[in-house]
């Protein structure tokens, strides 16, 4: 799953989304990602609660998956920023941090398929927003 050839490839076969701690247990974001049929993989199945970014981020780059948050800081804070960068993530996040659950969901059910072409057409790393309506913008390619 994920990268054909491995965390710096640019050939994706699949998407397969990681909801960061903060949303991996956000039913309706989850519910859109399965009834799409892509693979959703969630932060509290994989990693310890509180762990910091800089230590998974480089963890789920080299499986192939793509990051889905709110946490538009991590475009900001210099250390999470590298960590994108030398990690090759894909990250997508919501512009917008106030929006509710079933919002979200609406969100990434439009949104779904821009971001299987940008993984597709993209190398990583980069930062792209969705925003209320589902429209994906790329936003950072360092």
């Amino acid at each position: 799953m994920g990268d054909e050839q491995g965390a710096s490839g640019l050939v994706v076969r699949e998407l397969v989304i990681f909801l960061d701690e903060n949303h991996c247990r956000n039913p309706h974001i989850i519910e859109a990602i399965e009834e799409s049929g892509l693979v959703c993989e969630k932060h509290l199945d994989h990693f310890a609660a509180g762990l910091e970014d800089t230590v998974w981020l480089p963890i789920i780059a080299s499986r192939g998956w793509s990051l889905l948050t709110t946490d538009a800081r991590i475009r900001t804070n210099y250390l999470e920023k590298e960590a994108v960068r030398v990690n090759r993530v894909r990250m997508f996040y919501f512009s917008r941090n106030n929006l509710a659950g079933f919002e979200m969901g609406i969100a990434l059910r439009r949104a779904l398929i821009p971001m299987q072409r940008l993984v597709q057409t993209q190398s990583p790393p980069f930062t792209a927003s969705i925003n209320k309506n589902g429209d994906v913008t790329l936003r950072d390619t360092f």
